[in-house]
């Protein structure tokens, strides 16, 4: 997995300093790890089953991923810039 994001300041403090997105993403990859296991212990479920549930792991996984790489760019980058655009005064 991803490198955690730096954490921000939300509005509600329920999120913990995370996104809705990320929470509610972190919530799905949860459940599909936990509907995994499940199908992998029934014994009666068809390959087929097992492995649409796997990558619809995979999905939301990529999702939570591309997620972190680009709010990590974006927030180590704010400020970076801040030097560039210095204003000359003669």
């Amino acid at each position: 997995m991803a490198k955690p994001t730096t954490k921000i300041a939300p509005l509600d403090p329920a999120f913990h300093g995370e996104s809705n997105y990320e929470v509610g993403l972190e919530d799905l990859l949860t459940e599909r790890r936990n509907l995994i296991a499940k199908l992998e212990a029934d014994p009666q479920t068809s390959p087929e089953t097992l492995q649409s549930a796997r990558e619809a792991l995979q999905v939301i996984d990529g999702l939570w991923q591309n997620y972190h790489i680009g709010m990590n760019v974006f927030r180590n980058a704010k400020g970076g810039r801040d030097g560039i655009r210095e204003v000359k005064t003669d």
